[in-house]
């Protein structure tokens, strides 16, 4: 049992780190590109439309740009963004503008202000390194999301953003990863349940 938790940790390793390779490989006219589809995706679906508090997140380096989208929804919605607290767990936080956000871990950006109730949250966007047509997710490997995602409503509508070659045939999660309803790429999306539409 060891050996394949051992070997499932080594190959999410691997899927992370050719990721991060590809996604680098972007140009900044591919990453914007990419990205406003992706936006333009997310912002006629169904859910984020009648959604009133939404979580999004801090972009960084050739990650999916939301930062548009962010400033676009706040105008119109409670556009929570996330913050990992000094014990380690993410809280959702109101988005009240880039001047009220400090350098978090990994010098992601993070909103300053109380957290927002968990069981409030309506629709959380969920970047991702990889994700696969069951809704499995990988990230940088803290669990940051996972532990998160076990506190909003089983309701709340859960959509991952990548890049198209960012989704994968399969992974392998563990007990304690949360799997998205969504996905939204550059080029499709991809539905996992259509419960909420």
């Amino acid at each position: 049992m060891v050996l394949n938790i051992n070997k499932n940790l080594e190959q999410k390793q691997q899927i992370r780190d050719e990721m991060i390779k590809k996604r680098n490989r972007l140009s900044n006219e591919e990453v914007e590109e990419y990205s406003a589809n992706i936006r333009n995706t997310l912002k006629e679906l169904e859910p984020v439309r009648k959604a009133q508090n939404i979580m999004l997140f801090s972009n960084i380096k050739s990650e999916v740009n939301i930062r548009p989208l962010i400033e676009e929804l706040s105008t119109q919605k409670t556009v929570l963004l996330p913050r990992v607290e000094k014990n380690g767990n993410m809280v959702a936080v109101g988005f009240t503008g880039w001047k009220n956000m400090k350098n978090g871990p990994f010098s992601i950006k993070e909103p300053i202000g109380e957290p927002f109730l968990p069981d409030q949250i309506d629709v959380v966007i969920v970047p991702g390194l990889a994700f696969d047509d069951s809704g499995n997710r990988i990230g940088y490997g803290k669990g940051y999301y996972d532990r998160f995602l076990k506190r909003v409503r089983e309701d709340t509508f859960l959509c991952g953003v990548c890049y198209e070659f960012q989704v994968v045939e399969k992974l392998y999660p563990q007990e304690a990863d949360v799997p998205v309803h969504w996905i939204v790429t550059n080029q499709s999306e991809l539905v996992i349940d259509w419960d909420y539409f």
